[in-house]
Order: C-alpha cells, then structure tokens, then sequence
C-alpha cells in the first residue's frame, strides 16, 4: 500500500512540472507575448536590424550600463521608447505599416541606430 502512494506521489510531481512547469518561469514572456524584442548593448541595438510582419509588436529591453532610448528617424513621430534606464524595459510599440523604420539612440546618435522592417501580415 505504501509503495502504491509513493509511486502515485511521484506521478502527481512528474506530470504537474510537465504541465505547468517551474513556477513563474513563463510569467515575463507571457506578458509581452507575440513582441519581438531587441536588446540594448553597450553603444548597439541586437539585432540592428529586425524584420517583423504589420501588425507585430517591439520591445526594446535595455542590458547596458547607460540609459538609451530608440527613437524612429523622423524625429520621434513615428515611434519613440522614450528613456530607457539599465535593466528596464520599453512599452511594446506595434508597427502596423508596412516598410523600414531606421532608428537611433538620442543619447548617443547615430552611432548607435538600428532599423525596424515591416513585412506584409501573414495570415
């Protein structure tokens, strides 16, 4: 009888970390789910280009020492993260027009600048 509860305990525990999995281990990917992200380096956008399909979203997650921002060509009009401080996070922006969106940091200008291009949605 012992052994019986025992291997139903170990079955429980077995199938409750295939389901769910360790606790809190989706929980950020699930709150910006469907974004793509690009990561803020030193004085660099990773990737400095990316590709996404109308209707995507962007994150841009800063993993430098220094305050960035990502801030679309046009002076801000089309997207702007605003300041971004180290270990942090911008809001998703979603690119719903099709076409290249080149951007830059305005803290440290074009030398470092990345570009955005939007691809037809899939369906």
């Amino acid at each position: 009888m012992k052994r019986a509860y025992v291997l139903w305990v170990v079955c429980a525990v077995s199938l409750a970390g295939l389901l769910g999995g360790p606790a809190g281990a989706s929980g950020a990917t699930k709150s910006k789910a469907g974004a793509k992200t690009v990561t803020m380096k030193s004085l660099s956008f990773d990737p400095e280009k990316l590709e996404v399909h109308a209707g995507d979203s962007v994150v841009w997650a800063n993993k430098a020492h220094a305050t960035h921002t990502a801030t679309s060509g046009d002076d801000g009009s089309t997207f702007d993260t605003g300041e971004i401080g180290p270990g942090k996070s911008s809001k998703a922006i979603k690119f719903d027009k099709e076409g290249e969106f080149p951007y830059q940091c305005k803290v440290h200008g074009k030398s470092m600048s990345g570009t955005i291009v939007v691809k037809k949605a899939t369906n």
